[in-house]
């Protein structure tokens, strides 16, 4: 028989593994070992606040879970999509901002934005960003103010609008939710006579 310690694991794994199944079914595309690293990773950087649904979401809508993805100037030229080197581009604007990993967090230097390949810095650096957002006085405590925020900057802030990105980020979020299932067929009342 398992110790109370041992069952906590299995719990928390086994919660994990329906969390990584609903994802892997949302974006097929991924396999379920990823799904699950990705799953793990956004469960240790949950708060209250910003579950790991939301988080799922937002690298869902960002890069469809692309560890590799980078945003960035080069040749005074926006640049997004996924970036395999380790080492920066020749022509990286350096006072460009970056946004990097799956879910396009902030990174303030190149080296910053290769270890956001790592999903629980990337995971990390978006809750840790989210909740910045959170505080802001201009978002008051808004989830989807704050998703405004992390796609728009302060535009998405100040005007609450940012192309639809708070609205996407929600739309995956709650396909991940754990919903009851629902019946394969449709049950008919059986009467007695």
């Amino acid at each position: 028989m398992l110790n109370q310690p041992g069952m906590w694991f299995l719990s928390i794994a086994l919660k994990h593994f329906e969390l990584a199944m609903r994802l892997h079914a949302a974006a097929p595309w991924l396999p379920p070992d990823a799904a699950y690293a990705h799953v793990e990773a956004a469960s240790a950087a949950a708060t209250d606040r910003v579950t790991p649904e939301l988080l799922l979401g937002i690298a869902f809508v960002e890069s469809r879970f692309d560890p590799t993805a980078v945003s960035r100037v080069e040749g005074g030229t926006r640049r997004t999509g996924s970036y395999l080197p380790t080492t920066a581009p020749a022509a990286l604007d350096r006072r460009a901002a970056l946004y990097c990993g799956p879910l396009q967090t902030f990174a303030a230097s190149w080296s910053a934005c290769v270890a956001m390949r790592g999903l629980d810095v990337a995971y990390a650096a978006a809750t840790a960003e989210l909740e910045q957002w959170l505080r802001d006085r201009r978002v008051h405590g808004s989830t989807a103010r704050a998703l405004a925020g992390h796609g728009c900057g302060n535009h998405g802030v100040t005007t609450g609008r940012c192309n639809g990105y708070p609205a996407r980020v929600r739309w995956m979020e709650q396909r991940l939710q754990d919903q009851p299932p629902r019946p394969l067929v449709a049950q008919r009342a059986v009467t007695r006579s």
